[in-house]
């Protein structure tokens, strides 16, 4: 039987082929200082930031702060912090900055200077800094000014006081929330597959590890750069990374091999096309990948196919 993966890559039109966005997005939350209780019993800490707020608040989006992730350099995956959150804002569907630290100033800059970010940013700052009481501020001016131009609505300002947060007031802290929720429905459900776009690559790779059931990462490397989307192995090493801290995916070891598999876990999708038109259905690559790995007697990735389902169902 013919390896099934071959044409499957030949026969995309990746121009056709489309990202659907997921029901359960991802929202990168950036700002003040988090403190979250080490056991469940222990009382719960004072309130430090809005950012803080919003991370107790039930919502109907996944949460996600950078510093969940704290083994970014190990094994010089990430050389540098930039990087790390860069790359991680590329599997988000939001980034969420909120203006209440140093640090959060420094992270508006840099998210600020890419326009596949920019156009991801929600930035909410307090009326303090509203633009009718301080006109002349550098934020104002200069990085706020320049992201309003992609999306007006991706500004937002509330009242509270960044030294006071423990007296934030619920209203505050619910309309923030909604407001994170009002930029994500403004998302398009699907996007034109492009190699231009950081993130549709991390999908890509997501996807791929999907229709093609279990993949090395030379496989990987080997098939994003086969459909145009110019990726070193260090990128794909920080895609692999990231997916797998998310739990979209799972390194599953056989006999000194290595392979990813995809999880039950909700993500984006890819529509796929081929050319004249046709759709090409991903149960059935499936279903022939799964067939040619069997008859192929591909014995360490079928002994890794079997352990990640076994260990998956239980």
């Amino acid at each position: 039987m013919k390896d099934p993966r071959g044409g499957v890559l030949a026969d995309l039109k990746l121009s056709s082929c489309r990202i659907v966005h997921t029901d359960s997005p991802i929202v990168l939350l950036c700002g003040g200082p988090v403190k979250i209780k080490e056991r469940p019993n222990d009382p719960d800490p004072a309130i430090r930031s809005l950012r803080h707020a919003i991370t107790l608040e039930q919502t109907e989006f996944e949460l996600f702060r950078p510093e969940e992730i704290t083994t970014w350099q190990e094994d010089s995956v990430f050389k540098n912090l930039v990087d790390f959150e860069t790359e991680l804002a590329a599997i988000c569907s939001l980034v969420v900055i909120i203006l209440e630290s140093p640090g959060s100033i420094a992270e508006l800059g840099a998210f600020s200077q890419l326009d596949e970010l920019r156009a991801k940013l929600v930035v909410i700052k307090c009326s303090k800094f509203s633009e009718r009481e301080n006109k002349s501020s550098f934020i104002n001016l200069g990085i706020l000014r320049h992201i309003k131009e992609t999306n007006s609505r991706s500004v937002k300002t509330f009242p509270w006081d960044i030294s006071r947060p423990h007296e934030i007031e619920k209203d505050t802290i619910e309309d923030a929330v909604n407001g994170i929720g009002d930029s994500l429905s403004e998302i398009h459900d699907t996007q034109v597959l492009s190699s231009e776009q950081e993130s549709h690559g991390t999908t890509l790779v997501c996807e791929l590890i999907r229709i093609f059931v279990a993949l090395k990462r030379v496989e990987i490397i080997e098939y994003v750069n086969l459909l145009g989307f110019n990726m070193s192995k260090e990128k794909v090493r920080r895609k692999l990374f990231l997916l797998e801290n998310f739990h979209l995916i799972k390194a599953v070891e056989y006999d000194g091999a290595t392979y990813y598999c995809r999880t039950n876990s909700r993500y984006h999708k890819l529509r796929l096309s081929a050319s004249e038109g046709r759709r090409l259905e991903d149960v059935s690559i499936i279903l022939d990948c799964n067939s040619y790995y069997g008859k192929s007697k591909d014995r360490h990735r079928l002994g890794a196919i079997k352990r990640f389902k076994r260990e998956n169902t239980q």
